[in-house]
């Protein structure tokens, strides 16, 4: 019986895939690397023979591979996403409770790509240093944007804490209020206040900032050199 994680690599440059794809078919546990041009070629007869899914935002952002991407979570296949940047963390929200990592183009390794898929099939939700470390510098606020930054549940409130870890295991606000037991229009509400008061302009840069600052538990800190940033499940 096969085993081990089959892959579909999803890049229209065909140096770039080349690279990648060369990367991906080192990783041990790694069963199969299927390369396509676009997302429209993936999808065939109404199924997906895969177990993960390696594209780019810039590829994400094309019709064929966004419906592709919004019919993952359904199929169980998850999405590890190659992003330029911080500009690359601007995400579709229908393809949030797929994306289950975000990699940084100038920080691609095979060891990072390692990390990544290992965490993946541990069901954490991954971010590459690299990304941490620019979304962070950007993200910095200027001298006449200070603001204070207490410790964990001062700046947020216990059921904020909780909606925020949800939102770092990609949960969609419907799957949240599932867990929580609430009303999805008081989800939006409780990560409306998160995004508020995190001063973010979206789910990914809340988690991101969390993780910096320590209102996540569990979560490393990629400081130095060949170290990463995973958000656990619970």
């Amino acid at each position: 019986m096969e085993s081990g994680v089959r892959i579909a690599l999803i890049l229209e440059n065909e140096v770039s895939r080349y690279g990648v794809e060369g990367m991906l078919r080192r990783l041990d546990g790694v069963h199969a690397v299927t390369c396509f041009g676009n997302g429209g070629e993936v999808v065939q007869g109404g199924s997906v023979p895969f177990d993960l899914v390696v594209t780019s935002a810039a590829e994400l952002a094309l019709a064929p591979t966004l419906a592709l991407a919004e019919n993952l979570a359904a199929r169980g296949v998850r999405l590890l996403l190659l992003v330029d940047g911080v500009d690359g963390v601007d995400l579709p929200h229908s393809t949030h409770s797929c994306v289950h990592a975000l990699v940084d183009w100038s920080g691609l390794t095979p060891r990072v790509f390692a990390d990544a898929v290992a965490d993946i099939q541990a069901g954490k939700f991954y971010v590459s240093a690299t990304l941490v470390r620019r979304v962070l510098r950007r993200a910095r606020p200027g001298p006449a944007d200070v603001r204070p930054w207490g410790p964990p549940g001062t700046v947020l409130t216990p059921r904020e804490l909780e909606v925020l870890h949800l939102v770092a295991e990609g949960l969609s606000n419907k799957q949240a209020a599932r867990r929580l037991q609430i009303s999805e229009h008081g989800v939006k509400r409780l990560v409306g206040n998160v995004l508020a008061k995190l001063n973010c302009p979206n789910r990914t840069l809340a988690v991101v900032r969390a993780m910096e600052d320590g209102l996540l538990s569990g979560i490393g800190q990629g400081a130095g050199a060949g170290e990463h940033s995973t958000t656990h499940v619970a």
